[in-house]
C-alpha cells in the first residue's frame, strides 16, 4: 500500500487587481536590499483573493480574536489552497493545503498530542529518515530541533494556514485515539492521498473501513520519443525570471558547446520542458506563475521528463536544509545558491548530466584519489604536517572542486594548529560533497574545539542524513545531545 506522498508546494497563485493594503507584517528583503517578499495583505489583494477593504476588516477581527490574517480570511470562505500559496511565498517554504491531504495516522504516534498542540505541528508523511510536518511557524528552529530529538528523524517544514491546522490537528489526533487508520481532508478525493488546492473541512475513514484500492497503483507507461535536436550538444533549459541571469548562463553554456533554451517563468518552463524533453533543466526556485519547487516536482512526476536532471538555483531559499529538501522531496540532483561562480556552475551541470537524473553519490573512491592527495595523506600519517599542507595546497590549486583534496587539507591544517583555515577547507569539502560524512564530522569537531558549539550542532544535523547506518546515526545524535545539554 502506498503511503501519503510528501506534500508539494501550494497551487499556482492567481494574480488579481492590486490595491492599497493595510500594514500587516514587515517585508523581507533580498541580501542586496531589494524588497522581494511582500506583506501578506498585499499578496492577498494582488492575487484577487480579497479586496483591500476585506483585508482591513479581517485584520481588525483578527486583532480582536488573536488570529492572523489568513485564518480570518479562511473563516470568511477564501480558498485554503490560495491562502497556503500566499503563506508559502511569505515564509519562503513549501506549503500544504490540509483540506486535500491524507495522513496515515500511525505517524501521530511519533509526536505526543500535547507537543503537537503546543507547537502547532502535524505530521504529514515519512520518507526514509525524514518527517514532513505541517507547521504554523515553519521557520521556528526551536520546534524543528525539538522534533528531531523527540523522533530521531530529520524534519521538513511545510507552512499551513493556522486556522486549518488547529481544526485538523484536533480532528486527526481524536481519530487516532479511536483507532482510525487514515485521515483525509474533505476535499481529498478517495484514492488521491496528496495535496492540491481546495477548500473544506475533513472527514475520517474508520479503522474498519477498507482503504480504497486506488491507493495501490501500478503504472505501465511508454516513454515518448524525444524530439529531434538541431545540434549535437546537450540541450539545457534555463528557467529564470531575471533576464540578466538568463543571458549570463546562456552565454556561458553556449561557449562550452551546449544548446540552450530559455524560459522566463514557471509555466513557460514547464511547457518547454514537456515539449522539448531537454537533457538538463536549470531552474530558479523563485518564479512567477508556477513556483520553482512546484515546477521541479511536476518535471520529475511527468513520464516524459522524469528522467531529466534538474539543478535548482536560488538567491532566496538559502542553507543546507533547503538543498536537502530540494533533492529528497522534489527530485533535484543539485542546488546552487546565487551568486554562483561560473566555473562551479559548469562543473555542476556536467555532473548533473552524468547523473542520469538521480541525485549523485558524493563519496569518492579511495583508489581514484589524485596521486598528490594520496601522497599528502601518507605525509600526514607520518606526522610531516608542513609538507602535507604544501602538497595539499598544490592539489587544491590544481583542482579547486576536489572535495577530497579540500577535506585532507582541512585535516592537515587542523593538525598544524590552523583551526580557522581548517574550517574554510572543510566547509568547502562539505559544500562540494553533501554526503561527505567524514568532512562534516571533522568540521563539527573543529567548530566545537574553537567554541562555536551552535555551529557544531548545525553541522552534525547536516551529517545525520549522510550516516550510512543506525549506529552512525546514534553516534551523531549522542554528540548533538551533548552539545545542546
Amino acid at each position: 500500500m502506498r503511503s501519503a506522498q510528501a506534500p508539494p508546494t501550494a497551487a499556482t497563485p492567481r494574480r488579481g487587481t492590486a490595491g492599497t493594503v493595510p500594514a500587516c507584517d514587515p517585508p523581507l528583503r533580498h541580501p542586496r536590499g531589494r524588497i522581494i517578499l511582500k506583506k501578506t495583505g498585499e499578496l492577498v489583494v494582488e492575487r484577487g483573493l480579497a479586496t483591500p477593504e476585506q483585508v482591513e476588516k479581517a485584520l481588525v477581527e483578527g486583532r480582536a480574536r488573536g488570529e492572523p490574517l489568513c485564518t480570518r480570511l479562511l473563516a470568511a470562505g477564501v480558498d485554503e489552497g490560495e491562502l497556503v500559496s500566499v503563506l508559502s511565498e511569505k515564509h519562503g517554504v513549501p506549503g500544504v493545503d490540509l483540506s486535500r491531504t491524507a495522513i496515515a495516522l500511525e505517524l501521530l504516534d511519533l509526536i505526543p498530542r500535547a507537543v503537537a498542540e503546543g507547537d502547532l505541528i502535524l505530521p504529514l508523511s515519512l520518507e526514509g529518515d525524514r518527517l514532513h510536518l505541517a507547521m504554523a511557524r515553519p521557520n521556528d528552529e526551536r520546534v524543528l530541533a525539538e522534533v528531531r530529538f523527540v523522533t530521531g528523524l530529520e524534519a521538513s517544514p511545510y507552512v499551513a494556514c493556522r486556522g486549518a491546522l488547529l481544526r485538523d490537528l484536533n480532528e486527526a489526533y481524536a481519530a487516532r485515539a479511536r483507532g482510525v487508520q487514515l485521515w483525509r481532508g474533505n476535499a481529498c478525493v478517495s484514492g488521491t492521498p496528496h495535496i492540491e488546492a481546495a477548500i473544506g473541512g475533513a472527514d475520517v475513514v474508520d479503522a474498519t473501513d477498507e482503504i480504497p484500492d486506488a491507493e495501490i497503483v501500478i503504472e505501465i507507461e511508454t516513454e515518448p520519443a524525444a524530439p529531434e535536436r538541431q545540434g549535437k550538444g546537450p540541450v539545457v533549459l534555463v528557467v529564470d525570471d531575471e533576464a540578466e541571469i538568463r543571458k549570463l548562463v546562456e552565454k556561458t553554456l553556449v561557449s562550452k558547446g551546449y544548446e540552450v533554451v530559455v524560459a522566463q517563468d514557471g509555466a513557460d518552463g514547464l511547457e518547454k520542458a514537456e515539449r522539448l524533453a531537454p537533457d538538463l533543466v536549470l531552474l530558479d526556485a523563485m518564479l512567477p506563475k508556477v513556483h520553482g519547487f512546484e515546477a521541479c516536482r511536476r518535471i520529475k512526476a511527468s513520464p516524459r521528463t522524469r528522467h531529466v536532471p534538474v539543478v535548482m538555483m536560488t538567491a532566496i531559499f538559502r542553507g543546507w536544509r533547503f538543498a536537502q529538501d530540494a533533492k529528497e522531496s522534489y527530485g533535484a540532483v543539485d542546488y546552487i545558491e546565487k551568486p554562483f561562480r561560473l566555473d562551479d556552475l559548469l562543473r555542476r551541470v556536467e555532473a548533473a548530466l552524468l547523473s542520469g537524473g538521480a541525485p549523485t553519490s558524493e563519496a569518492t573512491d579511495e583508489g581514484a584519489l589524485d596521486p598528490r592527495v594520496r601522497h599528502a595523506k601518507e605525509l600526514l600519517a607520518a606526522g610531516r604536517i608542513a609538507e602535507a599542507i604544501c602538497a595539499l595546497s598544490e592539489a587544491v590549486h590544481a583542482d579547486p572542486h576536489s572535495a577530497d583534496a579540500q577535506f585532507q587539507l582541512g585535516r592537515a591544517l587542523k593538525a598544524g594548529g590552523d583551526a580557522f583555515g581548517a574550517m574554510t577547507a572543510l566547509e568547502r569539502a562539505a559544500e562540494l560533497a553533501t554526503g561527505h560524512l567524514a568532512a562534516l564530522r571533522a568540521l563539527a569537531t573543529v567548530y566545537e574545539e574553537t567554541g562555536f558549539r551552535r555551529k557544531a550542532a548545525e553541522v552534525l544535523e547536516r551529517a545525520l542524513p549522510a550516516a550510512p547506518d543506525d549506529a552512525a546515526r546514534s553516534a551523531i545524535r549522542r554528540d548533538l545531545l551533548r552539545l545542546i545539554a
